[in-house]
């Protein structure tokens, strides 16, 4: 999957590809500029003005009175005090570099995030919905099974519940890694079970941070929220609502909240959601989805992503859907070229998670497809919390 469409730095804009449904989804025009950038201001002069010359005067006014010469002694008093008001400014202009340097060497608490939303954007504004964005719960990360072509089982693995860490701290270079969430049912506001779909992920370092919804249907006024290091939200909203920022220029990791909803009453669309972030090591952990079985269609049964790969490594899946066992089904499908091509399955039946992680290799610089379905019967609206890592 090719980076998003997104507002995003030269050579980090491409058009997700790979949604395994076209004909349910429709590209969308982005929302307004919103708060692209802060409006210029013109300050304006005070204008020109003229005065009459009073009744019997020059034209060019009165004729002033030759000035008073100052006194040597009042010439001494002056220059003193110039002397010393000059030594007082010296002294607080020496005080102030020192707080200014020490505030740039030790990094100031005052220092924020811009953020340009895509479409209109609301500052500050509660999470959508009256939900509140959950953070993952940091205990464990993906290990490693699975092998290409391979079908596995889970058995007993019904109370095991899948929870994720931020990106471990390794060694490298970042760059940027995006991936795009494929006709994802969203939940109207105005639903009373209704959840918004919210996003974590980890940014190593200074760099561009995009989210977007780069597709939906049908078109419906959708409510995006993002949240940097647990500060105060900014939302955008529109058919096609989305952010580009960028992170903080202090510390090595930022850590990232990505809330959608639909917030037209009745609405429920599907939407393809593209991210494209700064890492060392790409994890994105999806939560409050959508995990019913049959006959719902496979934007309520489950998840699609597609991503590239930005080098050789290991792709790793981990998911959970408590309260229920269900039979879920992964494939991972090269999509490079169309028709893709399978490369790794895997089965989990009566299972009540992706637990111990699925783990799959591959190479640098294709574009895959993984697939998690809920095929056995409708159970309800379980609450889907699934990770993804990705070289």
């Amino acid at each position: 999957m090719e980076g998003p469409p997104v507002n995003g730095p030269a050579g980090e804009d491409s058009a997700p590809a790979g949604s395994t449904s076209a004909d349910a989804t429709q590209r969308a025009a982005g929302g307004g500029a919103g708060s692209r950038g802060a409006p210029s201001v013109r300050l304006r002069g005070a204008g020109a003005f003229a005065i009459d010359p009073a009744k019997g005067e020059p034209a060019n006014g009165p004729i002033p009175s030759p000035r008073a010469r100052p006194s040597a002694a009042s010439s001494r008093r002056w220059r003193n005090v110039a002397l010393g008001l000059g030594l007082v400014l010296a002294v607080l202009a020496g005080a102030t570099g020192k707080l200014l340097l020490s505030a740039v060497n030790h990094g100031s608490a005052s220092v924020g995030v811009t953020v340009s939303a895509v479409a209109s954007a609301e500052t500050a504004s509660p999470a959508p919905a009256g939900q509140t964005p959950a953070t993952p719960s940091p205990t464990g990360t993906p290990g490693a099974t699975g092998t290409a072509g391979a079908t596995g089982t889970a058995g007993a693995s019904s109370t095991a519940v899948a929870t994720t860490t931020p990106a471990p701290l390794v060694s490298g270079t970042a760059s940027p890694a995006t991936i795009t969430f494929h006709e994802m049912m969203l939940d109207s506001a105005a639903d009373s079970g209704g959840m918004a779909r919210t996003f974590a992920f980890t940014s190593d370092g200074p760099g561009s941070v995009s989210a977007e919804v780069v597709a939906a249907a049908p078109l419906a006024n959708l409510k995006m929220c993002i949240q940097v290091n647990g500060g105060p939200q900014s939302c955008a909203t529109g058919a096609t609502p989305g952010f580009f920022t960028m992170a903080p220029s202090t510390g090595d990791q930022a850590e990232w909240i990505v809330t959608l909803i639909a917030t037209d009453a009745g609405a429920t669309p599907v939407a393809d959601v593209a991210f494209t972030w700064r890492t060392k090591a790409p994890a994105i952990t999806l939560s409050d989805g959508r995990f019913q079985g049959a006959p719902n269609p496979d934007s309520l049964r489950g998840f699609t992503v597609t991503f590239k790969a930005r080098a050789a490594g290991t792709v790793g899946v981990i998911a959970s859907w408590p309260p229920v066992s269900a039979d879920a089904a992964l494939t991972l499908t090269d999509v490079t070229s169309s028709p893709g091509s399978t490369v790794g399955t895997a089965t989990y039946p009566a299972a009540g998670s992706i637990a111990p992680a699925y783990s799959h290799a591959v190479a640098a610089g294709r574009t895959y497809q993984i697939q998690v379905l809920n095929t056995g019967s409708d159970s309800g609206r379980p609450d889907l919390t699934t990770t993804i890592s990705f070289p």
